[in-house]
């Protein structure tokens, strides 16, 4: 026999326990929505300089990461736009090379075949990076034809990440991102 009132405690129970296991559900998802975090990982300028993923930390950063050969036009793309588009000297702005190099290529090799097509003057700006590390973290497809933008804050958090061929609204989302990125 259940005692007067006792059913409604029951009810106000089970319906706390569903709105605190929906709320919890939103806050997972949403957590998992956020954006991804950058790896650690370090390079190679193609001036021969040891360089790492370090030096993000403590200013704004944008980093475009060209996977495949096939990207490079849209990796040009994207430095002419947002070189038109921002004051480019208030940012670290990185390209990094990201070619799964095969075992027969040195690292070597691929930076003397880059500076064939990479102006002198970004060879200091550009990173190869011999391995998958970014395309895997920031899901970039590593045979893409096109190049992925990221924009760090002064913490090296990802705070905006665009991949795909350029648009008026993707070029819109990276310099909002990158002006209010702190």
């Amino acid at each position: 026999m259940i005692a007067p009132g006792g059913t409604g405690k029951r009810v106000r129970a089970t319906t706390n326990f569903l709105v605190s296991t929906f709320c919890a559900s939103v806050l997972i998802f949403a957590a998992s929505a956020a954006e991804p975090t950058l790896p650690e990982f370090d390079a190679t300028q193609l001036t021969g300089e040891k360089v790492s993923s370090k030096e993000f930390v403590g200013q704004r950063s944008l980093l475009i990461v060209t996977p495949s050969r096939d990207a490079a036009e849209s990796t040009r793309r994207w430095a002419e736009a947002l070189r038109e588009a921002v004051d480019m000297q208030q940012f670290l702005v990185r390209d990094v090379l990201a070619i799964d190099l095969p075992f027969f290529i040195s690292e070597a090799d691929a930076i003397e075949k880059a500076k064939e097509v990479i102006p002198k003057r970004y060879h200091d700006q550009t990173w190869l990076l011999g391995k998958p590390v970014l395309e895997k973290a920031l899901s970039i497809p590593r045979d893409s034809e096109t190049a992925g933008v990221i924009v760090l804050n002064r913490s090296g958090e990802v705070v905006r990440r665009v991949h795909g061929s350029l648009n008026d609204e993707r070029l819109r989302a990276v310099v909002d991102a990158l002006t209010n990125a702190d």
